[in-house]
């Protein structure tokens, strides 16, 4: 029996031919160039006429790496990240963290001692730290890729690199080549810079004996000495670092032999996405394209906090901001660069003249961004339009519900100020008896679709939920009543899929959701800003609606800006517990602090449960789900090892 472990990566791709002795019969190490699938092909090639064999002779074939997808004659395509584990278990059976820098991006990951994957990070956002960094410097250094490690043992530790972005790092090199710096120092300032991310990304799973290093940049002594040095650990290599993922993708083939005959192998790999061309998930849903269309006037708002009961009192429809069509960064002439990245779009909205048709927006004092985005609004509108901001307790004690409820009377009283109408009472309660009517109605729709009753993908369902908020109440509120009807149990493979939570800030992407289950896995359930957290929860009805309506904000499911984390995680673990969930995804904005803070929080409880959790950080671009199909597919081949 002979197997085939493929990985593609940026710059190399790297084949071995394994037999059933778990004996590697021949290897190849190759440039991947322009085209990852004729880079295959050539490797392939390649191993067959050193060997003699025929394609025939090969039982099975595994790609993994950067261009896995691309390889039409794999019959499995596994992440890089489960590839590396196996390979680095192969050579060192005592192995637990692998480090692993490749042409384009760097991983750590934590194994057991199986070489299953228990924990992971992964930086593929740019080409800081990796092999590709490197050969950059080494260009602008005009020196050749192999010298930079031997000349990085001679330099001397008195310069630093302060930046890891390749233009700005490059920059800087050519900055000390100009003041004539040697070139033997700035190599060592290089890779301590270098050494010292890869050891934070380390530090963030754990270090814990023995350390295998792998991918190509293993090759580079000066690298391998300053991450020893400051992990104040011995790194073990392979004779061939570079071949530890194709390794590793060759043994999980001889498994994959052993259990499917060649005449039945029948292979599902990742959908690869063309640009305008869509993936259907599940049956769909269909709600008419008219659900937001009201006869209203239009208010927008930009927080879940928001109380839209009042909106809708005042006589307007409620609408909260998404995301940005398309960005052209306009924002960055009123905002800093490195702000939330779905308080840009909202400037970008406002900036493009979509909002031309809102009759004003409605703030939250939610973060300081979020306050910087309502003074740089302001400087924009002056007092052409109703732009008002509502100050947001951080706690839910009878303090806080008091203070909130004068606040949403202020901002009722300042909305028939500047319209020149009463609110009456009468308006108020029925505008909150309607969005409770809505709430109770979606509520019996989830407990339906997450008891197995309905038969629809968390993607539809997530997307009918993002929908809803800007629905016309009463027209959601009859279509969840038809759907309710409905009688659509889920199938059996369904519910033999890994079971799934997502829970975080904002998720506008909803394709992340179509990633994660186009992978293998079912999302049943969710706690998200932009997703069922908005139905949480009704108004319990009182003689004073302004304490009524911030009881019921204040008390609804928190998002991480509220103070008491340990609310949150209970919250959290009861939705798990219900739902008999397998794993968990926190999805959090790139530079969303609150988010960002709760995180290690989180992981360590999880871990005292034993609860698979992966963190995703998205920039709220469509394009963000390419990047993390590889985090996600890595998940869900590490769920495999979890007994349920």
């Amino acid at each position: 029996m002979l197997s085939l472990g493929i990985d593609i990566g940026s710059l190399s791709t790297d084949v071995v031919l394994m037999n059933d002795k778990r004996e590697i019969v021949a290897s190849e190490v190759i440039a991947t160039g322009a085209s990852s699938k004729k880079a295959a092909e050539k490797a392939f090639q390649k191993v067959l006429e050193v060997t003699g064999l025929s394609e025939r002779d090969i039982d099975y074939v595994v790609a993994t790496g950067y261009g896995r997808i691309r390889v039409p004659f794999a019959r499995e395509v596994v992440t890089e990240i489960t590839c590396h584990a196996k390979g680095a278990h192969y050579f060192f059976p005592r192995v637990r963290t692998v480090i692993d820098i490749g042409g384009q991006d760097s991983k750590v990951i934590k194994v057991d001692p199986n070489g299953n994957v228990i924990d992971f990070v992964m930086n593929d956002k740019c080409a800081a730290g990796t092999g590709r960094f490197l050969e950059v410097m080494a260009r602008t250094l005009e020196i050749e890729l192999e010298e930079m490690g031997p000349l990085s043992l001679q330099g001397a530790d008195k310069l630093s690199i302060s930046s890891l972005c390749t233009v700005f790092a490059e920059s800087e090199v050519v900055s000390l080549i100009g003041a004539d710096h040697k070139r033997e120092d700035i190599c060592r300032a290089l890779h301590i810079a270098i050494a010292k991310r890869i050891a934070a990304q380390a530090r963030r799973v754990g270090v814990e004996e023995q350390v295998v290093m792998s991918g190509g940049v293993a090759k580079n002594v000066g690298m391998v000495r300053e991450l020893e040095k400051l992990l104040s650990t011995r790194l073990r290599m392979a004779p061939d670092p570079q071949i530890v993922g194709a390794v590793g993708a060759a043994l999980i083939g001889l498994e994959g032999a052993g259990k499917v005959s060649p005449q039945v192998i029948q292979v599902k790999l990742p959908v690869e996405e063309k640009p305008g061309e869509e993936i259907t998930v599940g049956t769909g849903l269909k709600p008419a394209p008219t659900l937001e269309e009201s006869s209203l006037p239009k208010m927008g708002y930009l927080c879940t906090y928001t109380p839209i009961e009042v909106i809708r009192a005042a006589g307007f429809h409620p609408v909260r901001e998404k995301k940005a069509k398309k960005a052209e960064g306009l924002a960055e002439e009123h905002l800093c660069t490195n702000i939330c990245p779905y308080i840009k779009a909202a400037m970008e909205e406002k900036l493009s003249g979509s909002l031309e048709g809102l009759e004003g927006i409605v703030f939250m004092n939610s973060c300081d961004g979020m306050r910087r985005l309502y003074d740089a609004w302001r400087r924009l509108d002056g007092d052409k339009k109703f732009n008002y901001i509502l100050d947001l307790p951080k706690t839910n004690d009878a303090a806080a519900v008091n203070y909130f409820s004068l606040l949403i009377r202020n901002f009722k009283e300042r909305l028939e100020k500047c319209y020149n109408r009463k609110i009456t009472q009468e308006e108020l309660h029925k505008s909150i008896v309607l969005y409770n009517k809505v709430r109770e109605k979606v509520k019996l729709f989830l407990q339906k679709q997450w008891s197995g009753y309905l038969s629809h993908s968390g993607y539809e369902i997530f997307s009918l939920m993002k929908r809803g908020i800007n629905a016309v109440p009463e027209k959601f509120h009859d279509y969840i009543s038809h759907l309710l009807k409905e009688d659509k149990t889920a199938s059996n493979e369904a519910k033999s899929l890994p079971r799934l939570l997502i829970w975080g800030g904002i998720l506008e992407n909803e394709e992340i959701i179509k990633t994660i289950e186009e992978a293998g896995a079912r999302v049943v359930a969710d706690d998200l800003c932009s997703g069922s957290r908005f139905y949480d929860a009704v108004v319990e009805v009182q003689d004073d609606p302004f304490m009524a309506l911030a009881a019921r904000y204040l008390k609804k499911s928190p998002c991480s800006r509220m103070v008491n984390v340990f609310d949150r995680i209970h919250r959290i673990l009861s939705i798990i517990e219900k739902h008999s969930i397998h794993g968990a995804i926190y999805h959090t904005l790139k530079f969303c602090d609150h988010s960002l803070y709760d995180y290690p929080i989180f992981k360590k409880e999880f871990e005292k449960k034993n609860i698979p959790l992966l963190h995703l950080t998205c920039d709220y671009t469509p394009s963000a789900h390419g990047q993390i199909r590889t985090r996600v597919e890595a998940f869900l081949e590490q769920l495999q090892n979890v007994k349920w």
